[in-house]
């Protein structure tokens, strides 16, 4: 049999070839190189010079496919009995969409993983060599030389070959010599070397969206991104990193929560419910379409009813609102249980933890802990859905009409995209200045407002408001900067899906015209294009989504993964207050191993006795308080509490037994009765009130308009310094402590009411053992044991009246506490003094100062002086 015009035979065995062909290569292509994506193969350098002869050949076998297009469509032109087999016009375009972004790549990128593309090198040999075979031995011989696609299947198959070899021989070369040997998937740069241009498709470098997300992160999402892709390489892919988060899953799906197991059943099922409408929803229309433009149309009852029930079925009064219901059940029981486990663990950990680290940070951290279940969600039930409409609308569409709408609809699709990337990336430098200005505006402002009192000072509201105004015309002139091309490009987007729509509505009506197609049909595919379109936005959206997700996931995987540096012991003791006895047995502790704070630390504290330390700020004072708090555990010796070891019983127990009156305490932002019962929270508003009194806060609390029921402000910013330390002394009355910590309690309070205090110190710490820092010596001269501390060492221990006749550091802080501060005039005089008695007459001065100077003087004359602690005076 002869075939006119070179036209083959159309053998099943090639229709299928035809049609595998571009889908075998392209899902091959992609895989690997996702793949590689997920064990973070890295790229390697591919010289211009070895890159040069595979895209000259990739180009011309792309080229060869662009002109066996052109020849059938001219052939269709110039013979009207002529059909261009479909299969083979499917080849030809499948292969030009594939070919085009590979080669591309191959282009822009000097970067590249290399073993995909010989992939598909071999692919394309396979696959052509074959269709050449098929398409020789269904001609007769005569015909074989004659047939313009066989001649161009050759030339294809040819090509192949030559490009399987050269594609193997860069596989195997070496790395060239002056170039960095890897490339970082995830788009570091080793060794520090410069961040590389934008490498295009199939490089997986991801520096550009990176950038992208990059610009409206701050430092410590920037921080969390390197983290996140530090582990990434620790292990070893994205599938070993997934893993990490399976943590979360008994908190976000729990098993024994039944309610939540029904809720997901119930979701899945109306996921399955939505595919299967949202094909049969538009094909009613066409049906409804084709009778009703039938020649005797008569009104379809049936299947109008049908279209209706399909509409409420998939809608929010149908389905939709138990899936919505689920939804929400779903979402707020995992948010419940995720922040309440990121919160406790967080109030779990050490004070190394919590004075290291970013409140900010912390906070956001515990907020966005839920979003492993937006992650889940978006996955699940928005994307996979849409996927799948798209796949099944792409194959209902051709069976409406034939493969070459789907083909049409595909290049729109990928064109879309394309343009998507493109304009992102040109818009990119615009939209950074426009954040960086953005940015800018906001620190002015917010330095400007807080610091509302300096700029009242120095008068400068004119110069705020012209430098903020200057600040936002900037911000709005980088804006238009951007918007112009951001708008500029969305514009073409919009052109090309518009001309695209427009096209594909004009190829069905000439197939309704030429080839009986149905009306209904041409509905039908009008009523599926939004389901076709969609996955075009979600491409980006889900990215950006998926991408901010992990980055808040990453934050609160590394969170709970932080372990506290001061744990409980596996089987802890009850601690027995009964006796309050403190030792510290050769202490020693460093923060940081290369700097000691405390060396070789030996005293008791007696139950009911007073214990001050003194000496100069930086000597480890502070430290030794934190340390009886078991804020950090000690690096040497021990600390006991009735002869047990602070590590042998929980930090429960032991907070119990300890009351602190910090030098700077904070309070919530609640009422003044709130902040005082915090320390024992079943307490009266009688106990309150009390405890305020022996506090010496009673009367000024209800001389405010709101007595007690006055809220503090954030932090107690709305109370004074003094007023602020005798609420924290009042919460340690009412908690009624069998240990006292104070740390320079009364630092910011005047003579008259420390006298009140010191009094009700006197009460407070009978019976009980009392530590205070004091740098105001004058409080503390009735302690019964006072440690000077310098360096992190004790050089001077005993009483008031024995370190004074000792004549050591002690005495010589006392002498300039109670000397130094004298009157200009009067230091005069004394120095007058001085040089008639000489050192014995220094020594008869000092004595009469120590005997005579007033407690309000010495107070006034001491001041308040860093890191001071208790002043107690018993």
């Amino acid at each position: 049999m002869n075939y006119p015009h070179g036209v083959y035979a159309e053998g099943t065995a090639l229709t299928i070839i035809d049609y595998l062909h571009a889908p075998a290569v392209g899902f091959y292509f992609l895989g690997a190189l996702l793949f590689a994506s997920c064990v973070l193969q890295k790229a390697k350098f591919v010289s211009w010079n070895t890159r040069r002869t595979s895209l000259a050949l990739v180009l011309s076998i792309f080229l060869s496919y662009v002109a066996e297009v052109f020849y059938y469509l001219f052939y269709s032109i110039a013979d009207n009995n002529y059909s261009a087999p479909q299969h083979s016009v499917i080849h030809c375009l499948g292969a030009i969409f594939l070919w085009s972004p590979i080669a591309s790549s191959i282009h822009k990128s000097d970067r590249l993983l290399w073993h995909p593309y010989f992939g598909a090198f071999v692919l394309e040999f396979f696959f052509e060599t074959t269709v050449c075979f098929l398409r020789g031995i269904a001609l007769f011989p005569h015909d074989r030389y004659s047939n313009v696609p066989l001649g161009f299947g050759s030339f294809r198959a040819i090509l192949s070959v030559i490009l399987v070899i050269d594609g193997l021989l860069v596989l195997l070369k070496k790395q060239e010599k002056g170039q960095d040997e890897e490339q970082f998937l995830l788009g570091g740069q080793p060794n520090g070397a410069p961040k590389q241009p934008d490498p295009g498709y199939g490089s997986i470098n991801q520096d550009a969206s990176d950038d992208e997300g990059d610009e409206q992160l701050g430092d410590g999402d920037k921080d969390i991104k390197a983290q996140q892709a530090k582990r990434l390489e620790e292990e070893g892919g994205w599938v070993g990193y997934l893993k990490g988060f399976t943590i979360f899953m008994p908190y976000l799906w729990p098993k024994n929560d039944w309610k939540m197991v029904f809720c997901l059943i119930g979701r899945g099922l109306y996921l399955i419910q939505g595919r299967v409408l949202n094909l049969l929803t538009p094909r009613q229309i066409g049906i409804i379409t084709n009778k009703l433009s039938a020649r005797n149309p008569v009104m379809p009852w049936a299947d109008i009813s049908l279209w209706i029930l399909y509409n409420w079925l998939n809608s929010d009064s149908g389905f939709g609102i138990v899936d919505n219901i689920a939804s929400y059940y779903i979402e707020n029981t995992a948010r419940e249980r995720i922040s309440a486990l990121t919160f406790k663990h967080v109030m779990s950990l050490s004070m190394e933890f919590h004075t290291n680290k970013s409140s900010g940070e912390v906070i956001k951290a515990v907020e966005q802990a839920s979003s492993l279940n937006n992650l889940i969600e978006l996955v699940f039930f928005e994307i996979c859905p849409i996927l799948i409409d798209l796949v099944v609308a792409m194959w209902y569409v051709s069976h409406l009409f034939n493969a070459y709408m789907a083909f049409i609809i595909l290049f729109m699709g990928a064109t879309y995209v394309w343009l998507g990337i493109y304009f992102t990336s040109w818009a990119q430098v615009k939209r950074r200045t426009y954040m960086e200005k953005s940015r800018f505006e906001s620190k002015t402002i917010y330095e400007a407002i807080p610091n509302w009192l300096t700029v009242s000072y120095f008068n400068r509201h004119p110069h705020e408001q012209q430098r903020y105004g200057s600040a936002v015309r900037g911000t709005i002139s980088a804006q238009y900067a951007y918007l112009f091309r951001s708008l500029g490009g969305h514009a073409i987007q919009s052109m090309v899906m518009n001309f695209g729509f427009a096209g594909c509505c004009i190829f069905a009506m000439s197939q309704i015209v030429y080839h009986g197609k149905s009306v209904g049909s041409l509905i039908t595919f009008i009523m599926y294009w939004e389901t076709m379109m969609s996955p075009l936005w979600m491409m980006s959206y889900s990215y950006k989504q998926i991408s901010s997700s992990l980055i808040d996931a990453e934050r609160a995987l590394q969170l709970l993964n932080t372990k506290p540096t001061v744990t409980d012991p596996d089987n802890p003791e009850p601690l027995d207050c009964k006796d309050t006895k403190v030792e510290f047995k050769d202490v020693d502790f460093a923060y940081d191993e290369r700097k000691p704070v405390l060396k070789n630390i030996n005293f008791t504290a007696e139950s009911g006795q007073t214990v001050a330390f003194v000496g100069e700020t930086g000597g480890g004072k502070s430290t030794m308080l934190k340390l009886l708090l078991r804020a950090w555990d000690v690096t040497g010796g021990s600390i006991q509490i009735g002869g047990q070891d602070l590590r042998s019983v929980t930090q429960s127990d032991l907070h119990d037994a300890l009351g602190v009156v910090p030098q700077d305490p904070t309070l919530f932002n609640q009422t003044i009765m709130d902040n005082v019962r915090y320390a024992r929270l079943e307490a009266t508003n009688e106990e309150v009130i009390e405890a305020c009194k022996a506090a010496a806060i009673h009367d000024t609390i209800i001389s405010f308009p709101d007595g007690y029921k006055s809220k503090v402000g954030e932090r107690g910013v709305r109370l004074s310094g003094g007023q602020l330390q005798r609420i924290a002394i009042a919460r340690v009355f009412l908690k009624n402590p069998k240990i006292v910590l104070l740390d320079e309690a009364t630092s910011a309070v005047d003579s008259a009411i420390e006298a009140q205090i010191q009094e009700a110190f006197k009460t407070l710490s009978k019976g009980r053992t009392t530590f205070a820092i004091a740098h105001r010596l004058s409080t503390i001269v009735e302690a019964d044991q006072i440690l000077v501390v310098d360096k992190g060492e004790i050089i001077e221990r005993g009483t008031h009246a024995e370190l004074i006749e000792i004549g050591g550091k002690y005495a010589e802080l006392w002498v300039k506490q109670t000397v130094g501060n004298i009157s200009t005039s009067n230091s005069k005089a004394e120095s007058k003094e001085s040089s008639m008695y000489g050192d014995k007459g220094k020594e008869q001065r000092t004595g009469v100062l120590i005997d005579v100077t007033p407690p309000e003087e010495d107070a006034r004359a001491s001041g308040s002086d860093g890191l001071l602690a208790g002043k107690i005076e018993l």
